[in-house]
């Protein structure tokens, strides 16, 4: 089996320099996605009810593509738990 990798991609509604700002001051080390058209809330299912915007939600996709984990609201805050689902981040030789 080759390589494995995971990357972390922060997506939001807002503008592409809104993010860009956002991503400076948090001095993020990982890439910013603008959704302002709302394709990936709509796609991930992740809008609000009753207000336009998307739930904060962060998600663990294995490499088959399959959803492994959500964390929504509060929870998705801290990836800490994201990164303990994560199965690329499982040590060699132990299963999910």
């Amino acid at each position: 089996m080759g390589e494995r990798a995971a990357r972390v991609v922060a997506v939001s509604t807002d503008d592409a320099e809104t993010m860009k700002k956002f991503k400076a001051e948090l001095k993020a080390p990982f890439s910013f996605v603008p959704d302002p058209e709302k394709k990936l809330v709509e796609l991930y299912d992740v809008k609000m009810p009753a207000v336009p915007y998307a739930n904060r939600v962060t998600f663990v996709i294995a490499e088959d593509g399959k959803v492994k984990d959500i964390k929504s609201g509060g929870d998705a805050i801290d990836p800490g738990g994201s990164i303990q689902a994560c199965p690329l981040h499982k040590p060699k030789g132990k299963s999910p």
